[in-house]
């Protein structure tokens, strides 16, 4: 199979979704010493109970948005589709954060294909969609469509006959 087929096969036709994820404020603390960031919004659970209009702590929007990587993970079963080398990391067209995401809920993903071009000999970039929601929320808490850069690969037979 080719590796356009291969990367469409790998995504699927339809969106795939994750399993439940458990927010913990362990986790949120953890991020919030790894970024230096120590807003109370994110790491005071008394004062954010007491002070905050969402009753409580909230992940980081960076947390969150770092989070698809384990989703992707998760939700695909392997790195990445077919026989690619390697794949990285290309960066975002669009990243919405659209609300917060209260610690303590539950997150899952959804992903789905949006786009494979060709970028030269043996390599595609991919775009897919992911969405976060919130358990019981009805608007998602990000929509990002993040650009993804798999290599494949030289298929030498391709190049001989095109010699």
């Amino acid at each position: 199979m080719k590796p356009l087929e291969t990367i469409k096969t790998f995504y699927g036709e339809e969106a795939r979704t994750s399993d439940w994820f458990l927010v913990e404020q362990s986790m949120i603390d953890k991020f919030g010493e790894a970024t230096g960031d120590s807003d109370w919004i994110h790491t005071d659970p008394e004062r954010a109970k007491r002070d905050s209009p969402f009753g409580g702590t909230i992940a980081f929007g960076f947390w969150t948005v770092s989070m698809m990587t384990y989703f992707g993970r998760q939700i695909m079963k392997q790195d990445y589709p077919g026989d690619a080398l390697y794949g990285l990391n290309y960066g975002f067209d669009r990243v919405r954060l659209m609300t917060p995401v209260p610690v303590g809920k539950r997150i899952r993903c959804h992903i789905r294909l949006i786009n494979v071009e060709e970028r030269g000999a043996d390599r595609y970039l991919v775009k897919s969609e992911y969405q976060i929601e919130v358990e019981g929320n009805s608007k998602p808490a990000m929509i990002a469509e993040w650009l993804f850069m798999l290599v494949f690969p030289e298929d030498k037979r391709m190049r001989e006959s095109e010699s």
